[in-house]
């Protein structure tokens, strides 16, 4: 169960839809990191979620075939929020949606398939989520 502070702190964040459509790839090197929308490096690998434009910057050694969208979510309360993220991803786990879900210091980033973006869309409005205008797609 979702705690009602948490319940309020949604209401109070919105998101909005990235223009980019993204590929998460594992990367022997990247040339320029600051480039690209996330890098995570361990002593396993480098993974990059970076843009199509993009990809020629790294040495490729697998990369997924889906184009993934991202929405960007400004939580209103960031790091003192219990569940905040378990609200997320077990309401796109109810819708069936495939999600890949981080944060940053003060945003969470969810991405999806492309072809499910409109149907996260909805699932965030109905959590309380308010959403920003949408950016164009170039």
């Amino acid at each position: 169960m979702i705690p009602q502070s948490t319940q309020q702190v949604i209401r109070q964040s919105d998101f909005y839809l990235e223009a980019d459509y993204f590929y998460v790839v594992q990367a022997l090197r990247v040339g320029t990191p600051h480039l690209h929308r996330l890098l995570c490096h361990d002593e396993k690998e480098t993974t990059v979620i970076t843009t199509e434009a993009l990809l020629d910057d790294l040495d490729i050694i697998a990369r997924n075939k889906e184009q993934w969208c991202l929405f960007v979510i400004n939580c209103a309360n960031p790091f003192y929020c219990v569940g905040f993220l378990t609200a997320i991803s077990t309401a796109m786990t109810k819708a069936g949606l495939d999600i890949l879900l981080t944060s940053t210091f003060s945003r969470d980033l969810v991405f999806v398939p492309k072809q499910h973006s409109n149907q996260a869309a909805v699932v965030l409005q109905q959590l309380g989520f308010r959403q920003q205008n949408a950016c164009s797609r170039g």
